[in-house]
């Protein structure tokens, strides 16, 4: 028996994964997403995710060297996000994270027709715990 992370693991990476939450948290905020948060708030925000929904776990692993859990992964895929436009950051300290409009064109065109409906319902449900966990500036 198969579980829904293991099924949803090979058709979508890290990545996508953390900009379907990132679209889908924007889509039940109503609200423009921006976020108040340094790195090690957002890994321990995604840590909390990732205990309490399975569906996160093959994606984002934490390591527990060091003192406080960390998910390379988790980090990477924000900067690849970054580096992709699909969410912006404020400088000088990159304390303000926001999600461009480019990041919902590209949930809707290429990664929603990818998903079944169990993974969009788990998504959907990791999006509005996301929401819950943070301040949204605007």
């Amino acid at each position: 028996m198969t579980t829904m992370a293991a099924d949803f693991a090979p058709r979508v990476r890290a990545d996508d994964v953390l900009a379907a939450i990132l679209a889908l948290a924007e889509r039940a905020s109503g609200k423009h997403l921006e976020v108040r948060a340094h790195d090690s708030n957002l890994q321990k925000i995604f840590r909390d995710l990732v205990k309490r929904f399975d569906y996160l776990r093959p994606h984002f692993v934490f390591s527990d060297s060091g003192p406080e859990l960390y998910s390379p992964t988790l980090n990477e895929s924000f900067a690849r996000l970054q580096l992709a436009g699909l969410i912006g950051r404020q400088n000088p300290d990159y304390e303000v994270m926001f999600l461009r409009p480019a990041a919902m064109e590209y949930y809707s065109q290429m990664l929603e027709p990818k998903l079944d409906a169990e993974a969009k319902k788990a998504l959907d449900e990791i999006a509005k715990a996301f929401v819950q966990s943070i301040s949204i500036n605007r």
